[in-house]
């Protein structure tokens, strides 16, 4: 209801003029309020006047303006939303066809993990190409607030299909320190949305915690998950898994996180990731065989040559293309980084072996060094003129390529349990059997130490003593160390079970309750009737795997569930500090997460459809690219006045 002063003096009537309504409803009130009775109750007034203006806010009480405002404050503190989704539906074309293009272009700056200072470049670019951005949403500020809201709507709508679909999921942690000295906990969660695609691994968020210890940690994740809509009732019935790496805080026995969140949800498998359970056994086998230390410093010696000096790797190149060899970065072995890098490194060692000892060669008899330097690379020069040094290599090769790709298929995105203790059993006969038989590159340094000549380099057994690596010894102690880390007693009555799941496991001859032991503690462990499934299981194995049922199905995207793998965390670290960057370190936590979010789990630009985005920015009441209130950007070319007066010439 307007007044003469141009304000509404009911209450009521002003809220609902200062909503943000569709264009066709605002004319329709305003219609109302004008042939409405009129009421000032703001202002000062009169004694004489008191009694006029009570009778004035009584008309207005009971007028049609009123009645209409009230209507429309009750569907708004009621049921508001659909309404005005409805109503926005019916805004111009045009206003949502702009902010779209605003929202696409902040959504493709976040998935290709650029800052928001590019938001104004891009929209003057593409307003310089002829399309219309609108005039508002195009500062940076605006770019982080349009990514915040499309980053926190896809978290609501991924937590409303788990509540609706009641899935079963598992959580992935790691935490780690960002490039802002920030105590970071990334959190990722696996769960199936659609059982004929299988579990998929996403990434949910990234928390700030305030205590790196167990407690702290625990306290961090249960209200990240509460806060994001997991209650409290549906974590104690589908919450099922937990990955890990190998930490204590982590796995402690008593007060690990594992061992604490277990004693408020009992259904949760914790899990050690397999990938880091890996890399601990080879650091076992290696502790067990001292000759592989010698090896080791050598390799590093290698590294810190090439890494440090940026001469060494001008010479090692003229000599590798004098040679016509291809040549490959040398790295470190066996240290923090994963096994795959090291065979790398000792792939680059083996196909540049040649390269490499023509350097040393070089660099032995170049007299502008000193004797020290010279007498250096005369000792790497006989290094690789001797058999040992060859057979070692040689040993050492096939051993980290099988553990390389072991490592690589364990960090796939559909890896399950079934599969990894298949890989790593698998992988356990296949060092078993390298006691006994040869393996590809060890024969080949053999046949090259009898001939005396390997890739062009001398092979003489008069080039110095090192020790050799006992063959049997070091695959032993690697079968050894991968029974005891990958394989434990504590975890193989729930592998064996899962086998039952296996029609290519079954045996020739099944007994009429075979796997159905196996079948009632799945069952039991995660929480499912063993009643309903029976009867499936039983016709999926008379069938041998050929008919299963959706029931059946559900059991075995549960227990594809678990995460056997955290290398995904690891992903989102790397991507952490892509984003977090040296120039960036301001970035918020928060930020951070949103950004990570969209670049990590929301789908590529193409796929991205902005129009339920724009609608629910409006919801809140928040303008459009063509609102026609507030400041249009202001563009301006930045430069001085010489440089501008260059540009001219241009």
């Amino acid at each position: 209801m307007f007044v003469s002063n141009g304000t509404l003096g009911c209450t009521v009537c002003r809220q609902v003029s200062n909503m943000h309504l569709p264009p066709a409803e605002k004319i329709s009130l305003a219609k109302v309020w004008v042939s409405g009775t009129v009421c000032d109750s703001g202002g000062e007034t009169k004694k004489g006047q008191q009694s006029s203006l009570r009778t004035k806010i009584r008309e207005h009480r009971f007028s049609a303006a009123h009645t209409a405002a009230e209507k429309r404050l009750l569907a708004k503190h009621s049921d508001s939303e659909p309404i005005i989704v409805a109503g926005l539906s019916n805004l111009s074309e045009n206003e949502h066809l702009q902010t779209c293009k605003i929202f696409r272009t902040a959504y493709h700056i976040a998935k290709n993990d650029r800052p928001y200072t590019d938001h104004p470049d891009m929209v003057t670019l593409q307003q310089l190409n002829g399309i219309d951005m609108g005039r508002l949403l195009q500062s940076n500020v605006i770019c982080c607030n349009i990514i915040e809201h499309i980053s926190g709507s896809m978290r609501a709508s991924l937590v409303n299909n788990m509540l609706s679909s009641q899935c079963h999921f598992a959580v992935l942690i790691d935490e780690s320190t960002s490039l802002s000295k920030l105590s970071c906990l990334v959190v990722y969660i696996r769960t199936t949305f659609d059982l004929a695609c299988g579990p998929v691994t996403f990434f949910f968020d990234l928390v700030e915690l305030a205590a790196t210890n167990a407690e702290g940690i625990e306290k961090a994740l249960l209200q990240c998950l509460t806060e994001h809509g997991l209650t409290d009732d549906f974590l104690q019935s589908f919450w099922i898994g937990l990955g890990v790496d190998g930490a204590s805080v982590m796995l402690g026995a008593k007060s690990g996180v594992a061992a604490r969140l277990k004693k408020r949800f009992s259904q949760i498998v914790e899990w050690h990731c397999f990938n880091h359970r890996l890399e601990l056994s080879v650091g076992d086998a290696v502790k067990c065989c001292s000759e592989v230390n010698h090896f080791k410093c050598f390799m590093d010696t290698l590294y810190a040559l090439y890494s440090q000096s940026p001469k060494c790797q001008r010479e090692l190149a003229q000599c590798a293309s004098e040679l016509e060899v291809q040549l490959h970065r040398i790295g470190r072995v066996l240290d923090v980084r994963w096994v795959a890098s090291s065979c790398r490194t000792v792939r680059a060692v083996w196909k540049s072996y040649a390269a490499l000892h023509s350097h040393f060669v070089q660099k032995a008899s170049d007299m502008s060094n000193d004797s020290k330097e010279r007498s250096k690379f005369l000792g790497m020069a006989k290094k690789f003129e001797s058999p040992v040094f060859l057979q070692n290599l040689g040993l050492m090769f096939d051993a980290l390529e099988e553990l390389s790709d072991l490592s690589l298929a364990l960090q796939k995105a559909d890896i399950t349990l079934a599969t990894a203790n298949k890989l790593v059993s698998k992988q356990i006969e296949i060092f078993s059997a390298r006691k006994e038989t040869g393996s590809e590159y060890l024969s080949e340094a053999n046949r090259a130490v009898a001939a005396g000549s390997f890739k062009g380099v001398a092979i003489s057994s008069n080039s110095g003593r090192q020790p050799l690596i006992n063959r049997v010894q070091f695959y032993q102690c690697l079968v050894d160390s991968m029974t005891a880390r990958m394989q434990p007693d504590a975890e193989k009555e729930l592998s064996q079970a899962t086998q039952a799941l296996d029609h290519s496991l079954f045996p020739s001859e099944l007994s009429p309750e075979f796997g159905e032991s196996d079948l009632k503690f799945l069952c039991a462990k995660f929480g499912l009737s063993f009643s309903d499934l029976k009867f499936a299981y039983r016709d999926f194995k008379d069938s041998r795997g050929s008919i299963i049922s959706n029931e059946l199905l559900k059991l075995k995207s549960v227990i594809n569930t678990i995460p056997v793998s955290t290398a995904a965390c690891e992903r989102g670290f790397s991507k952490m500090n892509i984003i977090c960057s040296p120039l960036r370190t301001r970035l918020t936590v928060k930020h951070t997460s949103s950004l990570m979010f969209v670049s990590l789990s929301g789908p590529p630009v193409m796929l991205f459809e902005p129009l339920k985005y724009v609608k629910s920015w409006l919801v809140l009441n928040r303008r459009s690219a063509v609102d026609s209130q507030g400041p249009s950007r202001k563009q301006e070319v930045v430069g001085t006045t010489e440089m501008k007066s260059l540009w001219k010439i241009f």
